[in-house]
């Protein structure tokens, strides 16, 4: 065994000898270690209601936003938006030590209600999707209300100028379940016609977003997180940077462009402890 271990130790000290004359660094063929790596949770929002009677599986309290808010800062993460994320992987900026993205999906008044408040409070950020044909709805009511409305254009505008929101994209009208769900191709549809559709509808919103607020989102959070592989090349080809799924755990990021693509996010329900649901970020 001492033979064999001398022997492999004479093949490496020659090996090196000849990489350097051929001026090929040694620190590139025996580094086989992985890239150092970023761990980022991304937690999933979505209705935030005082209503007891209402809270469920996609429901929350703003209490138990606040005492998540809390308890991740106790913990020492860092909120940080899409924007971020993206400048870690196109600009090789610096992220937090410990960063997590909270998400917010839909587009409702009861975020601006209640989670702005308490993202001002706790100076944090969060990410929220809008479905443009809600918006639309809403503006042409009039009349918010944090039980059922999603908020305005005017309050769009509002919070793509706030330090503490980004708006990003969640389709004009594909969240919904019929015979196509959400985003995806549907059976006997070609690449083509679901390509105009896909540009009609998601397309759509971009440019209603940046007609009304002058931003243009970098991020498509698929509806109900029906993916597809004709809807990641269309998505690709329209300049989306990155995507949010539905697909549960923690992100393991080394600054590829393909990671920003279907990044996983853990669903946060009512009824359950911060430290029940933020010891999933350690599985």
């Amino acid at each position: 065994m001492l033979q064999v271990k001398f022997k492999y130790l004479i093949f490496i000290i020659c090996l090196i000898l000849v990489l350097s004359l051929v001026n090929i660094p040694a620190i590139d063929v025996f580094s086989t270690a992985a890239k150092p790596s970023i761990r980022l949770p991304i937690i999933m929002y979505h209705h935030v209601l005082n209503d007891s009677s209402r809270l469920g599986k996609y429901v929350v309290s703003p209490k138990e936003v606040e005492k998540d808010i809390i308890y991740l800062k106790e913990q020492g993460y860092t909120t940080i938006v899409m924007e971020d994320l993206i400048n870690f992987v196109y600009n090789k900026t610096e992220l937090p030590e410990k960063p997590i993205m909270l998400t917010f999906d839909d587009g409702y008044y009861s975020n601006y209600t209640y989670v702005l408040p308490l993202l001002e409070k706790y100076d944090c950020k969060a990410v929220i999707s809008i479905t443009g044909a809600y918006i639309d709805k809403s503006t042409a009511e009039g009349d918010l209300n944090p039980a059922y409305s999603y908020f305005s254009w005017e309050l769009v505008n509002e919070l793509v100028q706030s330090p503490y929101v980004e708006i990003q994209n969640h389709s004009y009208e594909m969240h919904e379940i019929c015979e196509r769900k959400g985003c995806t191709i549907m059976k006997g549809e070609t690449f083509e016609e679901y390509s105009k559709n896909m540009v009609n509808d998601v397309g759509r919103l971009q440019d209603v977003i940046e007609e009304k607020t002058g931003y243009i989102p970098t991020t498509f959070t698929y509806p109900f997180g029906f993916i597809c592989i004709e809807c990641n090349e269309i998505l690709h080809e329209m300049g989306f940077l990155a995507t949010l799924s539905c697909y549960e755990g923690v992100n393991i990021l080394t600054g590829s462009k393909e990671e920003l693509f279907e990044l996983k996010r853990f669903n946060r329900p009512n009824g359950i402890s911060q430290k029940k649901l933020f010891d999933k970020f350690n599985e």
